[in-house]
């Protein structure tokens, strides 16, 4: 009962408000929490008294009936429009028929744009920078709570007030001092009895009842159009002044001069401003959320922002895309890993952006999906199969870690190493390969009876039985190279057996990033760029 007060008295403080609890502990008690919406007369008397104003399965729609002039009228209403109460959570029961529901009220749901995962039944905000924020959830006790703030927001735009309702029922084994109190305050109201009458068999039995109106909070904090508030902007390096300080200034494109006369005394808005290449590691880790393609970075339909990333070390984006495209939060984030200009944009973009020429990347991660779509397309319009299978729904980020590391750590070269490998080996249409290459796989096995038939050796098979003089069959090298570095570096724990490969290499004192892009990301590209000019070569022969 002192925990149930509590609840009552501190509940605008608390992160998360109990909109809909029901408990029952065999011998010891029960009792539920249960949220309202209220507003007008209902919420200017709803504390007058203790007992609940808004109860578990009330109606939201239905007809009412009433005399007036001595004719009986009927009218049909829908209680968040007409009405001045109503539940946060709807109860709906189905007669024992089929298990109750418990439905989150539409318009709060919407007013949010909640995302409701089905699965955990937990309701999501979607942020700017395409996180969930939860607002609604289930907790392992099976009550259900809300975000106070987001619910106060809801009833700041819709002139309402939450009504917080408790009840507390609580058996005690010893005889206790008998009470019975009404306890008034500030928007509460509630009743506390103890008495030593045996209702259940208990020598005490106590019960707190009561309510409590929460405010919302003011409307020009509803965060919803025309009150989200102004937008602020980052400053960002965009050079060095005369005393060797950082020269910064702000990313609002308003306060940027461009090639009309306007703002001339400020910085250009295509004033190139330069980031560490790491500033990309949070939205490769995240394919789910972000794409990180040539020339763009996107999260989702939310916001997409152009960029220079056609560097090895680098990312370069002009300074009035930073304030226009990105939203706060990503500024601040981009902020963190600005550095001062050290030269300029890359070819790429300057054709792209200042001759309007469709120009393909330089780099080799980029060039790559590049050079692998173009295989892909060339390669079914040749041979009439797909070489590789599509990605399974939970590989579908993998092309994105196809790249050389951003750092020099061994376990991110790991992650991009098992990346390719996936790519390049483990989705090779092997089944298609070995239908079409059956006499040399066939030949295979007779000369190893022992040795396993991989995807590998299907394609090896494939273009000895397929192709002819020109047949590109030495490519397969650069994948057993690959499957070979994931095996000695990637899959298992690492060894001498990968320092005698990188000494073999040539490579055993190159930091991961530069090994991933010799043995890794240019055999590689090489490999698509070979294949797609057989596939090419067979195209034209047909013709």
């Amino acid at each position: 009962m002192d925990e149930a007060l509590d609840l009552l008295r501190d509940g605008e403080r608390r992160q998360w408000l109990i909109a809909d609890w029901s408990w029952h502990i065999s011998g010891r008690g029960n009792g539920g929490v249960y949220v309202g919406l209220v507003r007008g007369n209902t919420a200017e008397t709803c504390i007058d008294d203790a007992s609940w104003t808004v109860s578990k399965g009330d109606g939201l729609t239905g007809f009412s009936m009433w005399w007036e002039d001595g004719e009986e009228r009927t009218e049909y209403s829908y209680a968040p429009v007409s009405g001045e109460s109503w539940p946060l959570v709807i109860h709906r029961d189905f007669h024992g028929m089929e298990q109750d529901q418990y439905d989150l009220l539409e318009e709060f749901r919407l007013f949010h744009n909640l995302w409701h995962d089905r699965r955990t039944d937990n309701y999501f905000k979607i942020l700017e920078d395409g996180t969930k924020q939860k607002v609604v959830f289930r907790d392992n006790s099976g009550a259900m709570l809300v975000d106070t703030a987001e619910l106060r927001k809801f009833c700041a735009a819709r002139g309402l007030m939450i009504l917080l309702q408790v009840d507390s029922v609580q058996f005690f084994e010893t005889p206790q001092e008998e009470i019975s109190e009404e306890i008034v305050d500030s928007g509460l109201c509630a009743s506390r009895h103890v008495t030593n009458d045996s209702f259940s068999g208990k020598p005490a039995f106590g019960r707190l009842l009561g309510k409590r109106l929460i405010d919302a909070l003011p409307i020009e904090r509803c965060g919803i159009w025309p009150y989200e508030g102004d937008k602020s902007y980052e400053l960002f390096i965009i050079g060095a002044l005369d005393d060797g300080s950082d020269a910064l200034f702000s990313s609002d494109p308003d306060h940027l001069a461009d090639y009309f006369g306007k703002n001339s005394d400020n910085p250009n808005y295509l004033t190139p401003v330069h980031f560490r290449k790491d500033v990309l590691k949070k939205y490769l880790e995240k394919p789910s959320l972000y794409s990180v393609e040539d020339g763009y970075l996107r999260c989702g339909s939310m916001w997409g922002l152009r960029m220079d990333n056609d560097h090895a070390d680098k990312v370069v984006v002009f300074l009035g895309d930073l304030g226009r495209d990105l939203p706060e939060t990503e500024q601040r984030y981009w902020r963190s890993f600005n550095i001062r200009p050290d030269g300029g944009l890359s070819e790429t973009c300057f054709k792209r952006s200042f001759l309007a020429e469709f120009t393909d990347p330089n780099s080799p991660e980029l060039a790559i999906k590049f050079e692998r779509r173009k295989l892909l397309k060339k390669w079914h319009a040749a041979f009439g199969f797909d070489l590789y299978v599509e990605f399974h729904k939970n590989d579908s980020g993998v092309l994105s870690d196809v790249r050389a590391p951003i750092s020099d750590e061994w376990t991110e070269f790991d992650r991009c190493t098992i990346a390719a490998t996936k790519v390049f080996i483990d989705y090779l249409n092997e089944s298609q390969l070995a239908k079409l290459a059956a006499t040399e796989i066939a030949k295979m096995k007779e000369a190893a009876p022992e040795k396993p038939i991989r995807g590998i050796d299907k394609l090896q098979a494939w273009l000895h039985q397929n192709g002819d003089e020109k047949s590109p069959v030495g490519l397969v090298s650069s994948l057993r190279l690959l499957q070979e570095l994931r095996s000695k570096s990637a899959a298992h724990r690492k060894s001498s057996a990968l320092t005698a490969l990188l000494k073999d290499k040539g490579l055993d004192d190159e930091s991961p990033r530069e090994v991933y892009r010799q043995l890794i990301l240019e055999p590689m590209l090489d490999y698509c760029r070979q294949l797609s000019g057989f596939a090419e070569t067979h195209l034209q022969g047909v013709k």
